[in-house]
């Protein structure tokens, strides 16, 4: 594959079912699973560079997967993980972050780094992922065992152990060149929790009450006594003698005698406890669902709630000092503390924002249209965005202006907003239709077309005064129009629609292509100086199309990876395309050959345009906004 980074992108890739459904609504909807729930806003200001230029974040996340751990080694420096394979880091104490890895396949539910550059995190597939550079490059181990692991936990750069469900144990005593399963005596129930004090005393638990105790490595574990069939979620030694274990029903359990004797401590909640960590015998923490945070400062014999800044439920949490914490989980929030958890800041709060289309008019004057009717505009090239009114909250999915002053924006429901004041007064139109309306395209200030759900397509010849429904072959969804002139056009969609006309749309015929993949966005870039040979398409599953006959001949260009591709721009001999999971393509040669380009995001990102050879945006999910810089 054409990768000039560490990506990964493992098949079978994530795909949304579009049949008769909303397009660009339904791409941005939330799973009903849990492991899909997710949004984190993670504003980053350093940007990552490359030899193509390099993209900063303007405004918006990063990523807004759930997270379900974390790990500092400082006050500074620390790493996150969650779903998509996301593996975040941080530098400057979770004020900015940047992803250093991401797959549509993985859920990453633990890391810990044994030193700055020693990293492991291990996921529900039984894959161990591991860092020797401080996450630089993040390699594949040697997959021991395909069940789902919970728990990593490194002494050193060599003695790591590793839990999971039906009983799992994996150990490395190699830094992960090799790893070996030790035996729990468990065979059906998941180990949660594993903490070692050196590279032969450590302890685990997990469901049913279990605690496991090893004194030689994991040669022998042998089982204590807990005195609970509760779920132990999490477990810390901070010596040989002085442990607590934690789990559902605001469960936490003591030891002062490395675990011969556990007793219960009383907690002032009945929340699921999911993390445990101690800075000394004295000074602990405790997390978990509707955001609880407890703290103690003598050991546990009481508990005390913290307030925080969220009530989503705190999923991993971790102390570099003292006073230095934060806190990941449910809806991507991160939470920081600075004074031992006395105090919580609400870093990243989940903004939930949706970007879909970005268009400028001119070198100055741009929109971007997104959900609960959003429309951004810009003056000055988009340097900064300031909210128009629109007066809907439905999704506005598409925008498209034909001068600085005119445009059009079309969404859900039939919606569809008309300006002629750059965006001053949006004024809504007469509703065609209840369906949704994808894309829109004008020639001018008179002549233009809607495409929509179910095969629509209008077309308007006075300015939108009257619109007239034109017969489509198809009722599948249709995604983007695009005409070259008066009479020719085309209409992309789902499972792998192309439409054609040569007489303005009158009569629509079906092109065949080699593709069921949904095709999302069509260009033909030289077409306002009547060039009109070369074209564009790009779509699901990694799908570009190109055409050099005028679109009498469309011929499928591999790209080397396979998500999906929401958007491209042409300037000059150079292509952009953008995707899911931050996918930048980058083709210098009119698409001959390509290239990943780091974005530093996990985030889809849905659309892409240059108003000047070195001026460039892109736009995502979470109102995001990348600022192309040479």
């Amino acid at each position: 594959m054409l990768f000039h980074t560490e990506i990964s992108f493992t098949p079978p890739f994530v795909t949304f079912p579009y049949t008769n459904t909303r397009f660009l609504s339904q791409v941005f909807s939330h799973s009903t699973n849990i492991f899909f729930i997710f949004s984190l806003m993670l504003v980053l200001t350093a940007g990552v560079a490359d030899a193509r230029g390099r993209w900063d974040v303007l405004q918006g996340e990063v990523s807004s997967n759930a997270l379900w751990g974390t790990h500092f080694i400082s006050a500074k420096e620390g790493w996150a993980v969650g779903t998509q394979g996301t593996i975040l880091h941080t530098v400057d104490g979770g004020a900015h972050w940047r992803a250093q890895h991401r797959a549509s396949d993985e859920r990453f539910f633990a890391i810990d780094f044994a030193d700055a550059n020693h990293g492991w995190a291990v996921s529900w597939t039984g894959r161990i992922f591991n860092t020797i550079n401080r996450g630089e490059h993040w390699a594949e181990q040697a997959r021991p065992i395909h069940t789902w692991l919970w728990d990593v936990d490194f002494h050193d750069a060599r003695y790591g152990w590793v839990v999971g469900n039906n009983g799992v144990i994996i150990n490395t005593m190699d830094g992960g060149k090799t790893w070996r399963q030790q035996k729990s005596g468990i065979s059906s129930a998941p180990l949660l929790g594993v903490s070692f004090i050196d590279a032969y005393r450590g302890w685990i638990v997990g469901w049913n009450g279990v605690i496991l105790h090893t004194q030689d490595g994991g040669k022998k574990w042998v089982h204590q006594k807990s005195g609970t069939k509760t779920p132990l979620e999490a477990v810390f030694f901070i010596d040989a003698k002085n442990g607590w274990a934690v789990g559902r029903k605001g469960t936490i359990l003591h030891t002062v005698d490395g675990g011969r004797h556990w007793r219960h401590q009383k907690s002032p909640v009945e929340n699921l406890l999911l993390g445990v960590q101690f800075i000394s015998p004295k000074l602990g923490f405790t997390a978990g669902g509707s955001g609880t945070f407890l703290v103690t400062k003598d050991g546990g014999e009481t508990w005390e709630k913290r307030a925080v800044s969220s009530d989503s439920t705190i999923e991993g949490f971790s102390f570099s000092d003292a006073r230095h914490g934060w806190a990941v989980g449910w809806g991507g929030v991160v939470l920081h503390t600075q004074d031992g958890g006395e105090h919580w800041e609400t870093q990243n709060y989940g903004f939930s924002d949706r970007f879909f289309r970005i268009h400028f008019a001119d070198t100055r004057y741009g929109w971007i249209a997104g959900a609960d009717g959003t429309l951004l505009h810009s003056s000055n090239g988009g340097e900064s965005w300031t909210t128009q009114e629109t007066g809907t909250q439905e999704w506005v999915l598409s925008v498209f202006f034909v001068s600085e002053s005119t445009g059009w924006a079309v969404g859900e429901k039939g919606l569809m907003l008309h300006t002629t004041d750059r965006g001053q007064n949006w004024k809504p139109q007469t509703r065609l239709v209840e369906a949704g309306l994808e894309g829109v395209f004008f020639l001018n200030e008179k002549i233009g077309w809607v495409v929509g759900e179910k095969g629509i397509i209008f077309k308007t010849v006075d300015g939108g005064k009257r619109w007239r429904l034109q017969i489509s072959p198809v009722f599948t969804l249709l995604t983007d129009v695009f005409f070259v002139d008066q009479k020719k056009g085309w209409i992309t969609g789902d499972a792998g629609t192309l439409l054609y006309t040569e007489d303005g749309g009158e009569q629509w015929r079906p092109v065949p292509i080699k593709t069921q993949a949904l095709l999302s966005r069509i260009i033909f870039p030289e077409a306002r100086r009547a060039i009109t040979d070369v074209g564009y398409i790009v779509g699901m599953h990694g799908t570009v199309l190109t055409t050099s006959d005028s679109g009498l001949h469309w011929h499928s260009v591999n790209v080397g990876l396979s998500v999906g591709l929401w958007d491209i721009f042409k300037k000059g001999s150079e292509i952009w395309v953008v995707g899911d999971l931050g996918v930048i393509l980058y083709s210098p040669d009119q698409g001959r050959h390509w290239e990943t380009i780091e974005s530093g995001v996990v985030q889809r990102l849905t659309g892409v345009f240059f108003t000047e050879p070195n001026r460039g945006w892109i736009i995502g999910k979470g109102g995001l906004i990348l600022k192309f810089s040479p």
